[in-house]
């Protein structure tokens, strides 16, 4: 399920998250209800949604895209990568922090 390429230095960042534990995500995308949908089966197609342990979304004022933010059990760092590189490149999303 690896997803290739996602961190210039792969091993510090595995490293640094010190699995098994907590990842924050924030993605920046298309406010349509679609696209919300899109990102959370994005996600539970990599993690079960029992490791989802808190999820918001943020409109912003313009109400064109919302901030979406997720925070994710994970044991393994491959889940890391593959959430990064799918939600990458799924369709309205603009930012992935």
């Amino acid at each position: 399920m690896s997803d290739d390429g996602v961190f210039k230095n792969r091993e510090a960042v595995e490293r640094e998250l010190n699995l098994p534990g907590l990842v924050s995500y924030s993605f920046i995308g298309d406010a349509a209800p679609e696209y919300h949908a899109k990102l959370v089966a994005t996600i539970e197609s990599v993690v079960e949604p029992d490791k989802i342990r808190r999820r918001s979304a943020r409109p912003s004022r313009s109400g064109n895209y919302v901030a979406y933010r997720f925070e994710i059990f994970h044991e393994v760092f491959e889940h890391v990568e593959a959430i990064y590189a799918r939600v990458g490149k799924l369709d309205g999303t603009r930012f992935v922090l």
